[in-house]
């Protein structure tokens, strides 16, 4: 199995990038100090957990199986970008839920604003299964505010069998936004300012997480031009979409692709050659959780690798757990959507500055207004 970016940190190959609880008395409700959370840990066996995390990435089963080992009942909610997470954080002080689901970037933003509370992951009883790889990442140095999830990239999905005899098929992220075939006629894209935004950066040249001021300017004129093709900017329901036919083309993440591709051949997942993003989700803390043990033990139950690989096969990933790579479906090892091409530009991609922030906010407004 090839193993993912190490340790989380640049650009790398394709290659090295992808697809590589006991029960205890005890309800914690309280905060905990910045360095006692795992410290102070001892599983929940009641109470309640309330998650907050993209639509339609966890398995309904999977929760079920939670709440029957630990007696914790849980609930969800969902999201669907990292902007509508930070939002939602920032307007309640981090309050309201237990768990969040932020990608990378989003974690140090989140815990920069004081709105994570330090886990210690790595200090859970459990935390010796986080791969080595993914313990000291760019955005949470010795994993003090995140657990790892699942990890992928953003790229597209276009039907295949819309290509006229001889035509040559989309590589490019200059061919979803502009190309006039068969394959874009009913487009969609993520509802996301970040992923939205960079693919338009590297479609006219330019690169994510960009301060030239033409470069967004260029990027913004795309978006613009795009505004009158697209037929939905969401990040829900995309896997519907593309099977029903909503959606011959949309932006995807490849897990979300691996699914589609299993019920509807024809879609196939393009690493763009100017480069793709890619990501890796978290388990995180809000700093005005009032479920605290029961959000541990939640995240030291996802470290077990059965629980891990659970996720990862229902979802069409791989996360970070040892272990994990073993319990795979073979369909997920053979998919080029999940294994990409050697040649494959994939890219994590780092904090961007508030000024770089700002003015992808500012793009994104005027392509949803």
């Amino acid at each position: 199995m090839k193993k993912p970016y190490a340790p989380i940190l640049a650009t790398c190959s394709a290659a090295a990038l992808l697809l590589t609880a006991g029960c205890a008395s005890g309800v914690g409700t309280e905060s905990f100090t910045e360095s006692s959370a795992a410290a102070s840990f001892t599983p929940a066996s009641s109470g309640e957990l309330h998650i907050y995390t993209w639509s339609d990435y966890y398995p309904t089963d999977l929760l079920e199986s939670f709440e029957s080992d630990t007696g914790i009942k849980a609930t969800i909610d969902y999201y669907e970008s990292n902007e509508a997470l930070m939002s939602k954080m920032e307007a309640t002080s981090g309050s309201g839920y237990d768990i969040v689901v932020p990608s990378d970037y989003a974690v140090q933003l989140l815990a920069d604003d004081g709105l994570l509370q330090k886990i210690n992951a790595l200090d859970l009883p459990n935390g010796s299964n986080i791969e080595e790889d993914f313990r000291e990442v760019y955005y949470d140095k010795g994993r003090e505010y995140s657990a790892p999830y699942l990890y992928g990239t953003t790229g597209y999905m276009y039907d295949s069998s819309l290509l006229k005899d001889g035509e040559e098929a989309p590589d490019s992220w200059e061919d979803y936004f502009t190309s006039d075939a068969a394959w874009n006629k009913s487009p969609g894209i993520f509802n996301d300012q970040t992923d939205g935004v960079n693919a338009a950066l590297r479609a006219t040249g330019g690169e994510p997480c960009s301060t030239d001021a033409k470069e967004l300017q260029a990027a913004q004129d795309l978006l613009m031009e795009y505004k009158s093709k697209v037929q939905n900017i969401s990040s829900d329901t995309v896997i519907d979409r593309l099977i029903s036919g909503e959606n011959s083309v949309a932006m995807i993440w490849n897990g979300a692709g691996h699914r589609v591709t299993t019920e509807k051949s024809s879609m196939t997942y393009v690493y763009a050659k100017e480069g793709v993003s890619s990501y890796q989700d978290n388990w995180a803390v809000p700093s005005g959780a009032e479920n605290v043990q029961q959000a541990l033990t939640f995240i030291n139950w996802m470290l077990e690798p059965e629980h891990a690989a659970a996720a990862a096969n229902y979802q069409g990933y791989d996360a970070g757990i040892t272990g994990v790579d073993k319990l795979l479906d073979e369909s997920l090892r053979n998919d080029p959507a999940v294994m990409p091409p050697d040649d494959a530009d994939i890219e994590l991609i780092p904090t961007c500055s508030n000024a770089t922030i700002n003015s992808y906010s500012k793009i994104w407004e005027s392509f949803r207004s």
